[in-house]
């Protein structure tokens, strides 16, 4: 008698793990990228169910959010980086859209440390065909020759995050050199109108679109248009955790 209990457990316990396990599995998957741990570090301690693990050179944490499967990644500093990260992550998970969360520099007066801004628009500043008679950030695919090429955010995720938010909203320029000088940081400004400066934002944008994945991308201000390199340390830890924070409340909002 007591073997029959005790396989009837055993069973019971076994189809219960077989249907969590389908459950979770069958959640829809949002992928999270930031270039580095301190501005993916609130997200993982957010997630349950997490697992770690290292696939080729890619780091990747997935876990559960509200009613999401997250994948979560640091990507590394940079637009190769960056862009082999977010194809590795389309390839492998198929997410329903993609976040990209991190920290920027001002290239404006009126954004200051602290704020954080939707990228509405993104371009690569240091993508250079002008000696075929394209202006700096035009990209060669064919469309609009005479522009910058420009990257977006998705409307109905912008919306999403507007929802349950007061955030700001513009241009990020994305190129592959960190920029404390204000001569630069001014002509990067008039060139392409663009509020603030990063390293990874349109390459992730230009690979998701690619690929037909909507992408939202959010970044907080870490120094001003004044700002220098220890101004970018000292706020660095700190304001790095916003986006992510804005981040886990609008998902976990998602019902």
């Amino acid at each position: 008698m007591k073997t029959k209990i005790l396989y009837c457990i055993v069973f019971i316990l076994t189809i219960f793990s077989i249907i969590s396990y389908v459950l979770i599995n069958k959640k829809e998957a949002v992928a999270i990228i930031g270039a580095m741990d301190v501005e993916i570090e609130e997200i993982a301690a957010n997630l349950s169910n997490t697992d770690y693990k290292q696939q080729n050179s890619f780091e990747i944490v997935t876990g559960n959010l509200g009613k999401y499967k997250i994948v979560l990644s640091k990507s590394g500093v940079g637009k190769v980086a960056s862009a082999t990260t977010t194809q590795f992550i389309i390839d492998k998970y198929k997410p329903i859209y993609i976040i990209n969360i991190g920290i920027a520099g001002s290239l404006s007066p009126e954004l200051k440390a602290g704020d954080t801004l939707i990228g509405e628009k993104m371009v690569q500043h240091d993508f250079d065909v002008t000696a075929f008679g394209n202006p700096k950030g035009y990209i060669d695919n064919g469309i609009e020759p005479n522009k910058p090429t420009i990257f977006y955010s998705d409307k109905k995720l912008i919306d999403k995050f507007l929802a349950n938010n007061t955030l700001k909203h513009g241009t990020i320029a994305t190129g592959d050199i960190f920029v404390t000088d204000k001569k630069l940081k001014n002509n990067i400004n008039k060139e392409f109108s663009a509020n603030a400066i990063d390293m990874e934002s349109a390459a992730i944008a230009q690979t998701a679109q690619r690929n037909n994945v909507p992408v939202i991308v959010l970044r907080t201000i870490s120094d001003g248009l004044d700002g220098t390199t220890d101004e970018y340390k000292q706020n660095k830890q700190n304001i790095a955790k916003k986006p992510a924070q804005i981040t886990v409340k609008t998902l976990k909002s998602d019902k």
